[in-house]
């Protein structure tokens, strides 16, 4: 995996062909509370929400990461970032940001340009419920956010393979 351009400025693309269920990189960086992500400003979307007051200030490669409605990737409950599906080579990798945001504070607009393309990114008990049920199936929500909603959640991730 590396950084390279992408249409929304920066993005991870796959450097060989990755199977799925292959934790590509984890998310790594600072920890702060929701004031300290705040007084970043412009780079307040530069943090990573692990808890109802916890976050994290990410590190690069995951820095990268950008978002699709209709992801090839997840955030696993280790915070890793795993495919979802095989992801050939020279392919960006996109994980969903609302299957990490329960804070009723920031919110992006959305191009992904995907069909499911919701337009906006906000909080996870804001998305579809079927969208909820299949993101929580695939094990790619937050267990902050599960319990809160105390939805049914696996909360461990074991997988074969990592790059």
């Amino acid at each position: 995996m590396s950084v390279q351009k992408s249409k929304f400025g920066k993005g991870l693309f796959a450097t060989v062909d990755i199977p799925k269920n292959t934790i590509v990189t984890r998310v790594t960086g600072r920890p702060m509370d929701f004031a300290a992500t705040v007084a970043l400003g412009d780079r307040e979307s530069h943090t990573f929400q692990t808890g109802p007051n916890q976050y994290i200030l990410c590190d690069s490669p995951f820095l990268y990461s950008n978002h699709s409605c209709d992801p090839n990737c997840g955030i696993t409950p280790d915070l890793e970032l795993i495919t979802l599906q095989e992801i050939k080579k020279g392919e960006e990798l996109f994980w969903d940001y609302s299957t990490s945001m329960l804070e009723r504070h920031w919110t992006m607009r959305c191009n992904c340009g995907a069909a499911e393309c919701r337009g906006l990114v906000e909080d996870f008990d804001l998305l579809p419920q079927e969208l909820q049920d299949k993101y929580t199936e695939l094990n790619i929500v937050l267990p902050f956010i599960i319990k809160k909603l105390r939805l049914p959640g696996v909360l461990t991730y074991s997988t074969k393979q990592k790059t």
